[in-house]
C-alpha cells in the first residue's frame, strides 16, 4: 500500500490503532520489535496501563533497552502512573546509562510520587537503583538528590552522590549553585562531602562565602585552604577582590605581601594587579600608574583588561593629559588589541569629545593592524566612531562588511548606523536604511522608537516637518513603544515647524500610553508658545509649572521665556521674570546675560544691558 499522493499521515487513536496494528503482525510473523520501535509503540498507549503492558511484555523476551526505560519513565509522569515508574525501577539494569538514571529521578521528583515524601522516595530510587552511576551530568538531577540528602541530613548519600562525579567540575558547580543562593551552609555540606579537597573546590566554597557577604567565614576557608597547601593564585586574588570591594585597601595590601612572599604559583598575576588598578583609579590617577610600574616590576606584562580599566576611567572631566597618556599606553600595547579593547577605546575617544585620537585609531584599523571584529557591539562602536569623526564612508564600510559575513545587527547596531547618518546631515538616507530593514524579516523586530527617533530629529533639524510626521504616521502603523523621549522629539517638531495645534492631540497620545510629561516636555511647549508669539499661553504654561511640585520651571525655562519678552519687546514683563528666577532660587548663565542683553536693547536701554552684565556676572562668577 502506502499513502495516497497528498494524504495525511494517521494521528491520535488513528496513529495508536495502527501501531497496535503493526505490533500483532510481528507477532503473528515471529519478528522481534526493537527498543526504538517498543519505545514508539508505549508512547503510543492511551494511558498507564497500556504502557505498563508494554513495558512488561518486553521484559519478558529480555533485558530492557534503553529507549524503552526512557519512553516509560517520561510516560509515567504525563499518565501519573505509580505503577508504571515501580516497574521501570524493578527493570533497571544493574548498571543505567547516566540518561535513564537522570530520567528516573525527575519521573520520581515530577510524576505520580511527587508530594508524597517525594525525598524519601527519590533517595529509595537512588540508593537501590542508581547508587554509583554519575547524575551530577543533568545539573537538575544532581541537585534533586543533593537536596534530598541535605533535608534528610544524609551525608552518606551526598557522598556517594559526589564520588561517582565523572568530573570534578560537576562538584565544583554544585557548590556553586548553593553559593549562587546564598545557601553557604548547604555549600559546605557539599565541600565536605567531596572524597578529595582540590584547590578549585575551596575556591568554590570561598566564592559562596564572598556571595553570602560572610568574611569571617571566607577568611576560616582561606586559612584551611593555605595549611592543607591547596590555596591558589585564584584563591587569594579572590579574597583580595572581596577586601578591595569593600574598601579595605591594607587587607588587600597585606594579602598581596604574602603572595609575593609565597612566590611561585602563588606570586601575584596579572590578576591581582588588575583588581588593585580598578580599585585604586577611582581616586587616585597616579596611583594608578605607579601599580603599573609595579606590576612591570614583577615581570608581568599589563593586559588588555589593565587597559579597559584605564579607559573605563576616562571621562568627560578627565584632564587632556589623563587622556593622551592612556591612548599612548592602548597603543603600546600592539597585538594585545582586541575587539572589545577597541570598543572601549572608540567608546572613550567619543565620551571626551576627542575625535583626532579616534582618527588615529580608526586609521590603524584601517591598516595592516587591523583587528578583526566578529561582534555587533563591537561594529556599532566602530560606526559611532566613523559618524563622530564625519567619516560616513567608513561607517557605510563597516556596516556592508558586518551585513556581507552574516552578522546580525543588534537594535543598538542599526541605532548607531542611523544616528551616524543623521548626525552626518542625511536623515533621508538613515529613514532608507530603517525602510530597507523593515522590509527584513530578521532585522523588523529590531527597529524601536529610539531608532525612528534619530530620524525624527534629523528632519526637525532640517526643518523638514512633513518629513516628520510621515515618520511619526510609520512609527503609528508598526505599533512601536514609545517613550517620553520619542514625544518630546515629536512635540520639539512642533515648536520648531509653528504646528502647536498638533501638541494637544500628542499629550492625549501620552495619557493613553500612561507616560507622564516631563519639565523637557513642558519647557518645549513653552518654547513653541513663545516662537508662535502666543506668550500669554506661555505664561499660563509657566503658573501650572510653578504650581506643581515635580516640574519646576530650572533656567532653561526662564531663559526660553524672557526671550520670547524680548522678540516682542516687554522689557517690564522680561525683568520681572527675572527677579522671579532669581527669588525662586535658580540661578542665571551666560546664555541668560546674552537673552538680557537682547532685551534692553531692543527696549532701547544698552546702559541697562551693560548693568544688568556687569551685576549678574558679579554675583553668579560668570566668565
Amino acid at each position: 500500500g502506502g499513502r495516497a499522493p497528498g494524504e495525511e499521515p494517521p494521528t491520535g487513536g488513528a496513529a495508536a490503532a495502527l501501531l497496535s496494528e503493526v505490533e500483532g503482525l510481528a507477532r503473528a510473523e515471529g519478528v522481534e520489535l526493537t527498543d526504538k520501535a517498543l519505545a514508539v509503540l508505549l508512547r503510543s498507549a492511551s494511558d498507564g496501563q497500556g504502557a505498563l503492558r508494554v513495558l512488561s511484555e518486553a521484559a519478558e523476551q529480555g533485558p530492557v533497552g534503553k529507549e524503552l526505560l526512557l519512553a516509560a519513565s517520561e510516560a509515567s509522569v504525563v499518565f501519573r502512573a505509580s505503577s508504571l515508574l515501580e516497574g521501570v525501577l524493578q527493570r533497571l539494569p544493574q548498571d543505567p546509562a547516566p540518561e535513564v538514571a537522570v530520567a528516573v529521578l525527575r519521573a520520581v521528583a515530577d510524576g505520580p510520587l511527587r508530594g508524597k515524601d517525594a525525598d524519601a522516595a527519590l533517595l529509595r530510587a537512588y540508593e537501590e537503583c542508581l547508587a554509583g552511576v554519575d547524575v551530577l551530568v543533568d545539573v537538575r538531577a544532581g541537585r534533586l538528590v543533593a537536596e534530598a540528602a541535605l533535608r534528610r541530613r544524609r551525608p552518606e548519600v551526598l557522598g556517594l552522590l559526589l564520588r561517582t562525579a565523572a568530573e570534578p567540575s560537576k562538584q565544583v558547580a554544585l557548590i556553586k549553585s548553593f553559593g549562587n543562593e546564598r545557601r553557604l551552609a548547604d555549600a559546605r555540606a557539599v565541600f565536605q562531602a567531596c572524597p578529595d579537597k582540590t584547590a578549585c573546590l575551596y575556591n568554590a566554597l570561598l566564592d559562596a562565602c564572598v556571595d553570602s557577604q560572610d568574611m569571617e567565614t571566607a577568611e576560616r576557608i582561606m586559612s584551611e585552604a593555605v595549611a592543607a597547601g591547596k590555596a591558589d593564585v585564584v584563591t587569594y586574588n579572590t579574597l583580595v577582590k572581596k577586601h578591595l570591594q569593600r574598601g579595605e585597601l591594607g587587607r588587600a595590601r597585606a594579602l598581596i605581601e604574602a603572595m609575593r612572599a609565597a612566590g611561585g604559583g602563588l606570586a601575584p598575576n596579572a590578576v591581582t594587579f588588575n583588581e588593585l588598578i580598578d580599585a585604586t583609579i577611582r581616586n587616585s590617577k597616579e596611583g594608578a600608574w605607579v601599580l603599573i610600574e609595579e606590576m612591570k616590576a614583577c615581570g608581568l606584562q599589563p593586559t588588555s583588561v589593565t587597559c579597559s580599566i584605564l579607559l573605563k576611567s576616562i571621562q568627560r572631566t578627565s584632564k587632556p593629559a589623563d587622556v593622551e597618556k592612556t591612548m599612548a599606553f592602548v597603543d603600546s600595547l600592539g597585538d594585545a588589541m582586541d575587539e572589545v579593547l577597541l570598543s572601549s577605546v572608540c567608546e572613550a575617544c567619543i565620551r571626551v569629545g576627542r575625535a583626532d585620537l579616534l582618527a588615529k585609531q580608526l586609521q590603524r584599523q584601517r591598516s595592516g593592524c587591523r583587528v578583526q571584529v566578529s561582534g555587533a557591539h563591537t561594529f556599532g562602536s566602530l560606526i559611532r566612531a566613523c559618524g563622530f569623526v564625519n567619516d560616513i564612508d567608513g561607517a557605510w564600510a563597516a556596516w556592508c562588511e558586518m551585513r556581507k559575513r552574516h552578522i546580525v545587527p543588534t537594535s543598538i547596531t542599526i541605532g548607531c548606523m542611523v544616528e551616524a547618518l543623521v548626525s552626518n546631515g542625511d536623515p533621508e538616507a538613515g529613514y532608507e536604511l530603517i525602510r530597507e530593514l523593515s522590509a527584513d524579516e530578521q532585522t523588523r523586530s529590531l527597529l524601536n522608537a529610539i531608532i525612528y527617533c534619530s530620524v525624527v530629529k534629523g528632519f526637525c533639524h532640517q526643518k523638514c516637518y512633513s518629513r516628520v510626521w510621515d515618520v511619526y504616521e510609520e512609527m503609528v502603523k508598526a505599533k512601536l513603544q514609545f517613550s517620553i523621549v520619542t514625544y518630546n522629539a515629536l512635540i520639539d517638531a512642533c515648536a520648531r515647524g509653528g504646528e502647536m495645534a498638533r501638541v494637544q492631540p500628542l499629550l492625549e497620545d501620552m495619557a493613553r500610553q500612561k507616560i507622564e510629561p516631563n519639565l523637557v516636555t513642558y519647557s518645549t511647549i513653552l518654547k513653541g508658545y513663545c516662537q508662535a508669539g502666543r506668550l500669554e499661553k506661555a505664561c499660563e504654561l509657566l503658573e501650572t509649572m510653578k504650581k506643581s511640585q515635580r516640574f519646576r520651571p530650572d533656567e532653561i525655562t526662564y531663559n526660553t521665556i524672557i526671550d520670547g519678552c524680548a522678540q516682542r519687546g516687554l522689557y517690564d514683563q522680561g525683568m520681572r521674570l527675572l527677579e522671579e528666577m532669581r527669588q525662586a532660587g535658580v540661578a542665571p548663565s551666560t546664555f541668560t546675560l546674552s537673552v538680557l542683553v537682547k532685551l534692553a536693547n531692543r527696549a532701547r536701554r544698552p546702559d541697562r544691558a551693560f548693568e544688568l552684565v556687569e551685576e549678574l556676572s558679579r554675583k553668579y562668577h560668570l566668565q
